[in-house]
């Protein structure tokens, strides 16, 4: 039976379920264990969170405070009872639960937008505005919830939501530049339908596992131009969405497709659209390769002479961070680090979930760090690199099953 209780009176013995906040502010990797070990306990009590809720079917309740202490040296050795198939959980933070509904609901919009493209039917745009708008307000009360959540894709899903994904980034650009709300809405709405000119190139080309012939990348090569004629027969499209499904492949040198652009001549849309695209694409699983540590792929976008507007670049990174949430580093200590929250005084001083892990990926001994009010306590040496291949999973498996900080 799940019971709410003061963290303060939580003892040796009882089954903890998971504390009242988000998952990552708490110093916890897992969400249910029996406490057995005193580090365990000084953590929690040293979270500063006030409640958390145990199971007393498994564990000692607070009735039974008394036995604790003749408890403790049986549990030693004592291995928790395996989980219920359909046990009871604690309430998930409520940002996580709405940015995850809302990746659903934004997914099967994209498909039936891409399905009425494919068959030649009029968009609905009404339904595209409405998810536009759910998103922005995702995005403007919890940044780093609703970006985390709604980047995570396995690959087979790339095609709908990178428009969802890019619809979210171009809504959080849009307010580190200072766009007010409604241009802000238009961003996330070009974002929203950039790539709908992907609806007509083959499923296969798309997902090809291996790497494209030059003749099949000038078919993906022609997607803009292919979206740009379909929202174009509707007149309820906007000129500046259809401007970044057109343009959101130009660079700023007059080197990118399909024409030609350079620097003054791209609107600002699609400048905002030609970041957000490049970097959700890096950081995404698809057929032909891995997803790229959030914080590798920042620093390789920094490095591409004439590919972006630079102020617009300096201003994404300020947006995400140099260390974006979902990145994974490496410390001096030589523990590495989940980073969890930005530090807007100081960008390379991130708020992480630090751990230790084994040969067999088991995670030990974490602990919230907050580096800008802790600097002596650890330093950032190393980009995950390699080892982003290997703990990536703990990034998707943890944010969508128990939670984002808000």
């Amino acid at each position: 039976m799940l019971k709410k209780i003061k963290v303060e009176d939580l003892v040796l013995g009882m089954y903890f379920c998971g504390f009242e906040a988000a998952w990552l502010d708490h110093p916890f990797w897992k969400n249910k264990f029996l406490l057995k070990n005193d580090s365990e306990l000084r953590q929690a009590h040293a979270s500063g969170i006030a409640y958390c809720w145990i199971d007393t079917e498994r564990g000692l309740d607070v009735a039974q405070e008394e036995e604790a202490a003749d408890s403790a040296a049986q549990l030693q050795e004592t291995e928790p009872s395996p989980e219920p198939e359909h046990a009871a959980t604690p309430p998930i933070d409520a940002v996580l639960l709405d940015a995850m509904a809302l990746r659903e609901t934004a997914k099967k919009a994209t498909k039936a937008m891409f399905s009425e493209a494919r068959m030649g039917k009029v968009l609905d745009m009404e339904r595209c505005v409405s998810v536009v708008e759910e998103i922005a307000g995702s995005v403007i009360q919890s940044p780093n919830g609703a970006l985390s959540v709604l980047r995570l894709k396995l690959a087979d899903e790339y095609t709908y939501l990178h428009s969802v994904a890019v619809c979210a980034l171009m809504v959080a650009l849009g307010r580190t530049l200072g766009l007010d709300e409604t241009a802000c809405r238009e961003a996330g709405l070009g974002g929203f339908l950039h790539d709908v000119g992907k609806a007509f190139i083959p499923h296969e080309l798309l997902n090809k596992p291996g790497k494209l012939s030059d003749e099949e990348f000038s078919q993906i090569k022609k997607h803009p131009e292919l979206g740009y004629k379909y929202l174009s027969q509707d007149p309820n499209v906007p000129d500046y969405a259809r401007d970044v499904c057109l343009h959101h492949h130009e660079k700023i040198d007059g080197n990118g497709y399909p024409e030609g652009l350079r620097s003054g001549a791209i609107t600002l849309y699609s400048r905002m659209a030609a970041i957000c695209d490049v970097y959700d694409a890096l950081t995404s699983d698809r057929p032909y390769k891995r997803a790229w540590d959030p914080a590798e792929a920042i620093s390789a976008m920094a490095s591409w002479t004439g590919h972006f507007d630079r102020a617009m670049f300096l201003a994404f990174v300020k947006t995400l961070g140099i260390y974006p949430v979902g990145s994974i580093v490496k410390l001096e200590s030589g523990r590495s680090g989940f980073v969890i929250r930005q530090n807007a005084q100081d960008l390379t001083r991130p708020v992480l979930k630090v751990f230790h892990y084994d040969d067999s990926m088991a995670v030990t001994d974490t602990e919230i760090l907050d580096l800008l009010a802790n600097p002596e306590a650890d330093t950032i040496v190393a980009r995950g690199g390699e080892e982003w291949a290997r703990l990536s999973h703990l990034d998707a498996m943890q944010l969508l099953s128990t939670g984002v900080p808000t």
